[in-house]
């Protein structure tokens, strides 16, 4: 048994070139998940004339076979496996992308229109395909708009989604660690969340790790002077010394920047040369997370990281 029978596919296709505009939805909407990637392989930038005004409509199926298209090459063969429950073989079909090419000719002001259209139809669109689209788009304008679009109308998945980024953080875009306020979002959609309980065991799963990140961070610009004083005060508040390391928990210090005590580590020591340096140590944090909070608690700050092995 074969899970895509290939000619068949192909004769499909040929049929949707030479059909009108309802025959090519439809067989766009027809196609699954095995069939995807041989469909697009089998196209060329001749299939743009069709595909394009269905696209540029919003018509999702088309959005997904162009953007991919534009997007990635695929390779494809046949491997046999043993059905153990029906001891029948079962022909699948496998397939991945070949780096560095593609089937259809880029062209950024489609994609581009794409995101534009979307916007201008954004209430008329249904959930799914506000989630088709959000997955394909380029724009970070357009990705931001359905998002909210999606939380507004209450998608439990969005919702979800805004609970998991505070329950694991997402630094580089401004959003730390919150177990409380990843609570309220999923109290929303009704799953269950304990902030003390999971604090409790991340925290105890983050010392227990064996071997730590360790960081150099160097700081420079007219906001050095004050991180340091902040960090100095910080170490004579909660710090510890053990030669020739001084322990300044991390996450006094992020607690301090950015409001969250959610990340293990320690600063293990301030250095004065130019660009100023300190040696960090993280467990189970990302980091980098450091360099988020210093760079929105003080915007006139430079910071580069160089990670260890």
């Amino acid at each position: 048994m074969k899970t895509v029978d290939l000619e068949a596919l192909k004769q499909r296709l040929e049929a949707a070139r030479n059909g009108d505009r309802e025959q090519q939805k439809r067989f766009l909407s027809s196609i699954n998940y095995h069939e995807n990637c041989v469909v697009i392989n089998e196209m060329n930038d001749s299939d743009l004339q069709w595909i394009t005004p269905l696209a540029l409509e919003l018509f999702t199926p088309a959005v997904d076979v162009l953007v991919s298209g534009m997007t990635n090459k695929y390779r494809h063969w046949e491997e046999d496996f043993l059905d153990e429950d029906t001891g029948e073989t079962v022909t699948v079909l496998r397939s991945e992308s070949i780096d560095g090419e593609t089937v259809f000719t880029c062209d950024d002001a489609i994609i581009d229109q794409i995101g534009k259209n979307t916007l201008a139809s954004i209430d008329s669109l249904n959930n799914d395909e506000l989630k088709d689209l959000w997955f394909w788009c380029r724009s970070a304008e357009v990705m931001n708009a359905i998002d909210e679009e999606l939380y507004r109308r209450g998608d439990p998945d969005t919702i979800c989604h805004r609970g998991d980024l505070y329950q694991y953080g997402d630094e580089e875009h401004g959003i730390f660690i919150d177990y409380n306020k990843a609570k309220t979002y999923y109290d929303r959609i009704g799953e269950e969340f304990d902030p003390v309980k999971v604090a409790r065991k991340n925290r105890n799963d983050a010392v227990n790790v064996e071997y730590p990140d360790f960081a150099t961070y160097h700081i420079q610009g007219d906001d050095v002077p004050a991180v340091k004083i902040l960090l100095m005060e910080l170490y004579e508040k909660y710090g510890e010394h053990s030669e020739p390391f001084m322990y300044l928990p991390l996450e006094m210090v992020m607690k301090a920047l950015v409001g969250s005590d959610a990340y293990v580590g320690y600063i293990q020591s301030i250095d004065d040369r130019e660009p100023c340096t300190f040696e960090v140590e993280f467990y189970g944090a990302r980091i980098d997370c450091l360099k988020y909070a210093l760079l929105q608690a003080f915007p006139n700050l430079e910071v580069e990281v160089t990670e260890h092995d």
